[in-house]
């Protein structure tokens, strides 16, 4: 018996060792753990110091990343010094590109389905019923078109305008029927993937919003007498053509809500309401399933309203050589992580070539003009990201399209991101001269004010052309401000 409780005893004694030994190993595998984490975590914080290796310019976003920002007193007592170092470091980590796909494609094989959501998803601002608060509100006369934006229909429209190519109604369009599951900086919103489309989602900031009122309404007051000012907010896919049984209860703002806000808050401008043009449309090829922007049709679109604003008849389609170029892959395919339904089924860039001259003079970025490009460039052997490069040599600070069939002097402004691309071509039979200014980078070459620039130029319409989403980004706003003067 003696012997057998011995036994017992040194079984439970091992028993115990055993325990002790077990914990003692996961005790070291997790100190080891802990510092591997802890070394990974330190070799990240020494790359990101690295700063050769910081990106400047975002392939997947088209867009230039943000710069380390200049120190002031002011920005440094407001916090806005110190939010710009924040903003600087997480938009320009290195290799930040390559990480954010290797997320988007490990996320995808964990049991993801045909619907997801791409990025953060912010929370928007309450859309006011009212108009915005203005000192001129009461004694300027509001636009003659905001009543036509904010309740009448305009499908009527598509009767008005010649229809699309056969080509291109061929081309599938996104979402299409309910039963479809710094200066520069713009970045993109959160996305929501629904099979081989994308849409952005847009969040309504207030503050922003009403500052471009303000931007656009100074314009107005400025050129009183001198120029017409004429502003077209487009709204992006998500707001257009998504399909309500995929958009319902998200967490995304009224785009036409939003516009119509915009709208009602300006005097001594003529706004260009689209957004139920666009959407009679809806079911056409006007937006990119793998871009944000929208297509050549969708500006043609916008186009029509604006001739109509101006009292003008549209050209038709078939009046402009169509080009054709397949196989586009834009900034929802690399922003998403090259996601391959995406890759399966490109989009098509279809673009519009003036009769009159196919000839821009283009002042780059240098300082440098280079006369004789092309309005509507040859993308058939461009890679599959730079095909929208087609419209107007890109995004380029200053601009020149002259039509040799007019020597009226006619003269017009366009102020825009790169949504207005698409649509400067359509304006050529107009005008003998097209200027076209891109505010995010125009004032690192000229330093003219707008003012001056239609002064010198003899420009008698203003055409400011921005997409919803960058109506939210405080410094896109700012700088069309700056160039108000």
């Amino acid at each position: 018996m003696k012997e057998s409780n011995e036994k017992k005893s040194d079984v439970a004694e091992n028993g115990e060792k055993e325990i002790l030994s077990g914990v003692r190993r996961l005790r070291i595998l997790g100190i080891f753990n802990i510092r591997i984490f802890m070394l990974v975590l330190f070799a990240f914080f020494i790359v990101s110091l690295i700063i050769p290796l910081r990106p400047s310019y975002s392939e997947s976003e088209k867009r230039e990343l943000a710069k380390f920002p200049s120190f002031s007193f002011s920005a440094l007592f407001s916090g806005d010094y110190f939010d710009g170092i924040n903003e600087w470091y997480a938009d320009t980590f290195p290799f930040r590109e390559a990480l954010t796909g290797l997320n988007a494609r490990v996320s995808a094989l964990f049991g993801k389905t045909d619907v997801q959501i791409h990025g953060t998803v912010e929370q928007g601002d309450e859309i006011p019923d009212l108009p915005p608060e203005s000192e001129d509100s009461s004694s300027s006369e509001q636009t003659e078109h905001q009543g036509t934006e904010s309740g009448e229909s305009s499908e009527n429209q598509s009767s008005e305008s010649s229809s699309p190519s056969s080509s291109e109604e061929s081309q599938s369009q996104p979402g299409s029927g309910d039963t479809a599951a710094d200066n520069s900086t713009q970045t993109l919103g959160a996305l929501l993937i629904n099979g081989d489309t994308a849409y952005e989602y847009y969040n309504f900031v207030r503050s922003t919003a009403d500052s471009y009122i303000a931007a656009i309404n100074n314009a107005g007051k400025l050129l009183e007498g001198k120029a017409t000012v004429y502003d077209i907010i487009v709204p992006n896919s998500m707001g257009i053509c998504a399909p309500e049984s995929i958009t319902s209860g998200i967490n995304t703002s009224d785009q036409k809500k939003a516009i119509n806000y915009m709208y009602s808050g300006m005097n001594s401008v003529k706004t260009v309401p689209v957004f139920d043009t666009l959407k009679a449309h809806r079911n056409e090829y006007i937006y990119f399933r793998t871009d944000h922007h929208w297509t050549a049709l969708g500006a043609y679109y916008a186009y029509c309203e604006l001739m109509k604003a101006k009292g003008v008849s549209p050209s038709t389609l078939d009046s402009f050589t169509v080009r054709e170029f397949p196989g586009y892959l834009g900034s929802f395919y690399t922003s998403s992580g090259k996601l391959p339904q995406f890759a399966a089924n490109p989009d098509t860039v279809y673009a519009y070539q003036p009769k009159e001259t196919n000839s821009i003079d283009v002042l780059y970025e240098n300082g440098v003009w280079k006369y004789g490009q092309e309005i509507i460039s040859d993308m058939t052997t461009a890679s599959q990201g730079s095909k929208y490069l087609t419209f107007i040599k890109g995004d380029r600070p200053l601009s020149i399209i002259k039509n040799p069939a007019l020597t009226d002097g006619s003269a017009c402004v366009v102020i825009k991101e790169s949504y207005g691309n698409a649509f400067v071509p359509f304006l050529v039979s107009h005008y003998q001269n097209v200027y076209i200014i891109d505010y995010r980078y125009f004032s690192k070459v000229d330093k003219r004010g707008l003012v001056q620039f239609c002064t010198d130029t003899g420009a008698k319409d203003v055409i400011f052309i921005n997409n919803v989403s960058a109506t939210r980004s405080k410094s896109l706003v700012t700088s069309i401000a700056g160039l108000v003067r």
